[in-house]
């Protein structure tokens, strides 16, 4: 199923990352809303709040084992694919029995400007078709 189809079909949609990969998750967030998607990313106030709290390992796991339902998708977004609180978050997400899609740069060996860049470039290419598709 690509990402597209998967957008579609989820119920939800959860956008995750750290960093520049935190501010795609944001961007890609608003053009997916901007499509009548139901799409959320943590807040940057919650987020901070929340691993301070608990610490950063499983802040985003920690999100979706009270949001999260099968049916919906997590997009975990990393540019080295090594963040703990990501993998914990993809962890999570599939023991829920949601859909997961993970851009990760690593998976391709990209830099991680490479990576960052290439989230938006596939965030704006999702925005396009599911714009054809209500078109």
């Amino acid at each position: 199923m690509t990402l597209v189809e998967q957008i579609v079909a989820a119920s939800r949609v959860y956008i995750i990352g750290n960093g520049g990969s935190l501010a795609n998750a944001n961007h890609i967030c608003n053009d997916l809303l901007t499509c009548g998607i139901k799409a959320y990313t943590l807040d940057s106030a919650t987020l901070s709040a929340w691993a301070n709290d608990n610490g950063w390992e499983y802040v985003f796991a920690q999100w979706m084992a009270v949001v999260g339902e099968p049916g919906d998708l997590l997009i975990a977004l990393s540019g080295s694919g090594k963040s703990l609180n990501i993998l914990n978050a993809v962890t999570e997400a599939e023991r829920m029995g949601m859909t997961v899609h993970k851009i990760f740069g690593n998976e391709r060996g990209e830099s991680m400007q490479d990576a960052e860049e290439m989230q938006l470039t596939i965030g704006h290419q999702v925005r396009a078709c599911l714009q054809l598709k209500t078109s």
